[in-house]
């Protein structure tokens, strides 16, 4: 009875001192590590942390958003290289990336925290591609979504199809985003479990829509074909589907931040 006594009040005694709260001077460079998930406006995220002194600690982790899509029909209008007018469009989004972030905790009674880093990942988050084929066989690659109107060959700009009659355009922003924000939280919590909070912007520069474009080069004296920015000037039809283009690349290019808010669960491992 007494070693079963003994092996009880051990046991408890353990019990007791995994779930121990941490104290100010427990904290020291990486002798606690912490994994934590997320749900935001950066996505679903895992996520590591330990502490570097009492007032800092770092965090790596990685998040995703599910791959979404998004389907529409846009009216391309009447061409004699086109074997429809409507032509059923699929947007993807394509959303993960990395970050390291380093918190900093000014206050020795409060979980407040200043935080400094970037994410890195994917550049081309959405991609625009048709469904069905609207370009007859003896156009692929010569023909496609006309945005400019005119006749001269100045006036021409087109999107064109690859081999296949297949026309994509992505939104692309930097790969490397550096971060700034605020919250509240611990990312080693001082007790077993903790919550953390979020509230920041990450820096992705200017948007661009990229696609492969067809027209007239001066210098060359000829048409080329280049994958590149869409030149939102250049787009002078003035079809609805055409100017909500125009309008939405508009709006788009003044985006230069991402705002994230985050709700983090961490647990503490050791």
């Amino acid at each position: 009875m007494r070693k079963l006594f003994l092996v009880f009040a051990m046991a408890v005694f353990g019990l007791g001192q995994s779930f121990a709260q941490l104290k100010d001077g427990d904290y020291g460079i990486f002798n606690h590590v912490s994994a934590g998930v997320s749900v935001g406006t950066d996505g679903i995220g895992l996520q590591v942390a330990a502490p570097l002194t009492y007032h800092f600690a770092v965090r790596a982790g990685y998040q995703f958003f599910p791959k979404l899509k998004y389907n529409d029909t846009f009216d391309v209008g009447s061409d004699p290289a086109f074997t429809t007018s409507d032509v059923d469009i699929e947007g993807k989004l394509n959303i993960s990336s990395g970050n390291i972030l380093f918190d900093y905790y000014p206050f020795s009674k409060s979980s407040f925290h200043v935080t400094a880093g970037a994410y890195f990942g994917t550049s081309k988050i959405l991609s625009v591609t048709n469904k069905n084929q609207f370009i007859s066989p003896d156009n692929w690659g010569t023909a496609g979504i006309q945005l400019a109107q005119g006749d001269s060959p100045m006036d021409k700009y087109t999107i064109v199809s690859d081999e296949k009659g297949n026309i994509q355009a992505d939104l692309k922003v930097n790969g490397f985003r550096p971060y700034l924000g605020i919250g509240f939280g611990r990312a080693v919590p001082r007790k077993r479990i903790g919550c953390q909070f979020d509230l920041g912007i990450q820096f992705w520069g200017t948007p661009e829509v990229l696609t492969t474009l067809m027209y007239f080069d001066s210098a060359e004296g000829d048409f080329v074909r280049a994958n590149e920015k869409v030149n939102k000037n250049r787009i002078t039809r003035q079809d609805k589907d055409y100017q909500d283009v125009k309008d939405a690349i508009k709006t788009i290019e003044k985006v230069g931040v991402y705002p994230v808010l985050t709700f983090r669960l961490n647990g503490r491992i050791f």
